[in-house]
């Protein structure tokens, strides 16, 4: 039997392990009827008269050159016209959505383009795709430079654009308001806003059903009795919250307004300690006004007052720095969550966790289930612990296992404090993805490698993280011959003394292992790698498809990185920072070209100077 001649429900199979764009370009030269109809089926593409539908996805995101430029000038070309959703990216792929705008038009040549993802366009393209956009629905900005974005744009997209319903901002800012106008906003997720624009949003968005906020904060100059509070009624039904330090007053008084609210999920990560905490820093009232969000009668009475639509309440707390006296003082009302018959009744269950770190205790509570996936993580941020859990009494609802918890960060102390975890009942984490680890002191090997073992899945890791200091080869060996899927190491401090030890010829072992799964290498710490470590990375790691670090010396760069390019044939993306006066140097993109083509490097490629940061951008 020929391969083109399977079952159609096996071809299903193997494209479902494709993405679209994957699909696409492995059966691009395969002049086969069947098969084609097979790629139409499989995307649900739809022709009828001058109707086009289909479930075509297609992302551009941290996808190699020579995919990209199939896309643009063979896939796109072809499907633009029936092309549902849409994603494009700078991140790893510098120039990318200006190459694609050199090229294409939204308005003309996406005509059924319902969704466009875009991830990190610079403030000039932002303005150019949205004077461009006609049928979308929903739209996606993801950039750490929103704040570089300009206000009468933003006007265009949130009230002139009446086809988007649907929209997703890494940040909101009060300018972005424009008073007395119109929005056909209906689902409205931020990751970062401040609370007086949350209130102006509650109040001028008036087709709002759904908002998300992911990083809520206040400035400390916001007084509760300057507050101008709703003057239009409020339609929100899906209300998510991640707040960072804001007094439960200030929250309570918008709950009244929310009467049409269907679900609530909300979570709150508060400083309770000393008067010089953090919290206290950003608001001088918070102080300790953090026990109010796990108060069982406050809940009961804004539920039973406010919300008689409710359908679903989920809460997620952190309170951070408590003493045992307020541990004694939280414990009515945690236990109330438990007992109450309102709770009961409405079958709610609530989970408590208490960890220590060094000399104070830190409070973990929730409901359970918490539906979210991400657990805490659906705000972007890891849960951090430390060992030495200290359950105040076993009555309450303690646990100690996660099961939603993607992202953690671990810190060990010293021997002792495994030993201690490991002869209690140690906190379990299921299903992380990433782990940051970082030690006080150093540590026994054998001990910790039993340690990392107990207390998490560690075939569900992918990304390691070494931070801050006393790092060994031996810790690091026992962790990463445990960790078989891990693809990813980022090392955010500086670990020279690590790093060198990992090419001598003893730990041959550790090296083989890295070699053999490493994809991704970032060290990002303070400080530079030597022309040396570029050469060994490039020798014993030659399945990297994304190395960043920076270089001391601009010779390193024009020697160095040429040569590494040359010889790393699965590399996808290369970002070289450099150091102390190569900023000096005045080169250009043009020099860089220059000395790839004196090394014979005849791949296609895309640089990008970042004078900002001073960095490199290699797209290959």
């Amino acid at each position: 039997m020929n391969f083109e001649d399977l079952p159609s429900e096996l071809w299903f199979l193997i494209l479902s392990y494709l993405s679209p764009l994957e699909a696409f370009y492995t059966f691009n030269n395969i002049n086969n009827s069947r098969i084609q109809a097979i790629l139409t089926d499989m995307y649900v593409i739809r022709r009828d008269d001058d109707d086009y539908s289909s479930a075509l996805r297609i992302s551009l995101a941290q996808v190699p050159l020579f995919i990209y430029n199939f896309a643009v000038s063979n896939l796109l070309s072809f499907y633009s016209n029936v092309i549902h959703s849409l994603t494009l990216s700078n991140d790893r792929t510098p120039g990318q959505i200006a190459s694609f705008l050199d090229k294409y038009s939204f308005k003309y040549d996406f005509p059924y383009l319902k969704c466009l993802h875009l991830i990190e366009p610079t403030a000039n393209e932002f303005d150019l795709i949205v004077n461009d956009l006609s049928t979308v629905r929903k739209v996606v900005f993801q950039s750490k430079e929103m704040h570089l974005f300009n206000s009468n744009t933003m006007h265009k997209l949130l009230y002139s654009k009446f086809s988007i319903t649907d929209c997703h901002l890494s940040q909101f800012r009060q300018d972005f308001i424009c008073p007395s106008s119109y929005s056909c906003i209906r689902n409205l997720v931020i990751h970062s806003c401040d609370y007086l624009s949350f209130i102006t949003i509650l109040d001028q968005f008036s087709l709002l059903n759904s908002l998300s906020i992911r990083s809520l904060s206040i400035s400390r100059h916001v007084q509760l009795t300057s507050i101008h509070l709703m003057n239009h009624p409020v339609l929100v039904k899906h209300l998510k919250l991640r707040a960072i330090s804001i007094p439960f007053d200030y929250l309570q008084i918008v709950f009244p307004y929310l009467e049409n609210l269907r679900k609530f999920s909300f979570a709150i990560l508060c400083n309770e300690g000393s008067s010089d905490d953090l919290c206290h820093i950003a608001h001088p009232i918070c102080f300790f006004l953090g026990f109010d969000y796990v108060n069982s009668d406050k809940w009961q009475m804004i539920i039973g007052n406010y919300w008689p639509l409710l359908e679903k309440f989920e809460i997620y707390s952190e309170l951070w720095h408590l003493t045992p006296f307020d541990i004694d003082e939280l414990y009515p009302q945690l236990w109330a969550f438990r007992n109450h018959s309102f709770w009961v009744e409405r079958q709610m269950q609530f989970i408590v966790d208490f960890y220590q770190d060094k000399s104070d205790f830190n409070l973990i509570f929730y409901s359970s289930p918490y539906q979210d996936e991400k657990f805490s993580n659906q705000w972007g941020y890891p849960i951090e612990t430390v060992f030495s859990s200290s359950n105040t009494n076993d009555s309450l609802p303690i646990a100690n296992i996660y099961r939603n918890v993607n992202h953690l960060v671990l810190t060990v102390y010293n021997n002792k404090h495994m030993k201690n975890e490991l002869s209690n009942s140690p906190h379990v984490f299921l299903t992380l993805e990433t782990l940051t680890l970082q030690f006080e002191h150093s540590v026994s090997s054998v001990l910790f490698g039993h340690f990392a073992t107990k207390i998490m899945n560690l075939n569900s890791i992918k990304h390691l993280i070494l931070n801050d200091r006393c790092h060994t080869v031996a810790t690091f060996s026992e962790l990463v011959r445990r960790l078989p899927n891990m693809t990813k190491l980022t090392i955010t401090s500086n670990q020279r003394i690590l790093i060198k030890q990992i090419f001598q010829k003893r730990n041959e072992g550790l090296r083989t292992l890295l070699g053999d799964r490493l994809l991704y290498l970032n060290l990002l710490y303070d400080g530079v790698i030597n022309y040396e470590t570029v050469q060994h990375i490039r020798f014993y790691f030659p399945k990297l498809q994304s190395f960043s670090a920076c270089l001391p010396h601009f010779e390193d760069f024009r020697d160095a990185i040429p040569a590494f390019i040359y010889h790393m044939k699965s590399l996808q993306y290369l970002r070289i920072g450099l150091e102390g006066d190569n900023d000096k140097k005045n080169f250009t993109t043009q020099d860089m070209y220059h000395w790839f083509q004196r090394h014979n490097i005849v791949q296609e490629l895309k640089l990008s100077i970042d004078t900002y940061t001073n960095s490199i951008h290699i797209w290959l």
